[in-house]
């Protein structure tokens, strides 16, 4: 959880999944509204995860008298292919049903970035805005408050594509993919160390798009700290072994910071690497259980490869569980679902001589 002043604008950078989710939230909004001098009751959620738990607050904010607008990209493409895409649709239907016309739920395809959704200062007078807390979320919450730059949009699209394209926007949009690329990894012996340097990072990013010089320097010296974790990765794409026809695999547990999306990158180098995993000892499913194996397609195979087919059809998709299957393209799972249910089930899903 994230809380910033945008253009004073109070917001809220959150991913709602539980009942306590739902009650920052609530909370959140209620302090806003108690500070709040203006003549809107507006709330904006924007790049928030379509969720049981997201519905649950725009019922409750509804309910004591707000307006709430929700814009969002994260709409099913098509017909839902496993159970937790039915989730998304039934949700979607409940907040259409909820807001109507303040209901604006789109799919990437169309809109690849959530800043697209709004007009620049739209939301300036609202009293509160919930995103996501990614640089998808956060510029799409400066834009709806006031705060723009030129590219804005396609830095945006960049910053929510794939690792390697993030750091390949303007100069300031590389300041918050590199920011973003080398925040810690949650420690359970600092619990707060993430959050806290991934709240500084998005004060640092928002004041030096507005000029501070000061906020830039800090900037500058993380990407130090990246140039560094590009290293690492170029070392550990030495490292990789070949799983299963064109499953490569890195094993990056205890090994020092480095960058994803350097890493993913001289993967796919490999014509006939169709599949990315990296082993890793942090992770939202490491906190859990230590381990936690990362997959992602090749941009090459990403409209023939469905890493959901991977996983049970109705299996729950959260860190306690063991998965976090969100997307076709992306999956993470503990040690014992990638050893017991991914590795035999990838053996049979990638054939020896598939094609692009």
């Amino acid at each position: 959880m994230i809380t910033l002043k945008i253009n004073n604008v109070p917001t809220l950078f959150i991913k709602a999944f539980t009942a306590l989710d739902v009650k920052i939230i609530m909370e959140f909004v209620r302090e806003a509204a108690t500070f709040y001098s203006g003549t809107s009751n507006r709330i904006l959620f924007i790049d928030t995860p379509i969720t049981a738990a997201t519905v649950e607050a725009v019922e409750k904010l509804r309910f004591e008298r707000f307006q709430v607008v929700f814009r969002d990209h994260h709409g099913i493409d098509g017909e839902p292919s496993n159970d937790r895409e039915k989730q998304v649709v039934a949700a979607t239907a409940k907040l259409h049903k909820l807001l109507g016309t303040d209901c604006h739920i789109t799919v990437r395809r169309l809109h690849p970035a959530c800043s697209t959704l709004v007009s620049v200062g739209e939301f300036e007078d609202a009293v509160a805005i919930i995103a996501d807390p990614d640089a998808d979320g956060l510029t799409a919450a400066m834009k709806a408050a006031g705060i723009s730059y030129h590219g804005l949009d396609d830095d945006a699209a960049k910053l929510d594509g794939e690792p390697q394209s993030q750091v390949t926007g303007t100069p300031i949009s590389q300041f918050l993919a590199k920011g973003m690329a080398v925040i810690p990894s949650y420690d359970s012996a600092k619990p707060k160390e993430r959050e806290e340097a991934h709240q500084k990072l998005f004060t640092d990013w928002l004041q030096a798009v507005k000029g501070n010089t000061s906020a830039l320097k800090r900037l500058e010296d993380r990407v130090v700290i990246y140039e560094q974790a590009v290293k690492v990765s170029k070392a550990l794409a030495q490292t990789a072994v070949i799983i299963a026809p064109g499953v490569v695999l890195v094993d990056a547990v205890d090994k020092p910071l480095f960058d994803p999306g350097t890493l993913n990158a001289l993967l796919e180098n490999d014509p006939h690497c169709q599949i990315m995993v990296i082993k890793k000892s942090f992770g939202p499913i490491a906190v859990h259980y230590g381990i936690q194996y990362s997959l992602s397609v090749a941009k090459l195979y990403q409209n023939t490869v469905n890493l959901q087919d991977l996983v049970p059809e109705h299996a729950k998709s959260a860190p306690e569980v063991g998965i976090i299957s969100n997307v076709s393209f992306l999956l993470h799972t503990s040690e014992d679902v990638w050893t017991e249910q991914v590795l035999p089930r990838l053996k049979n899903l990638v054939a020896k001589d598939a094609k692009p």
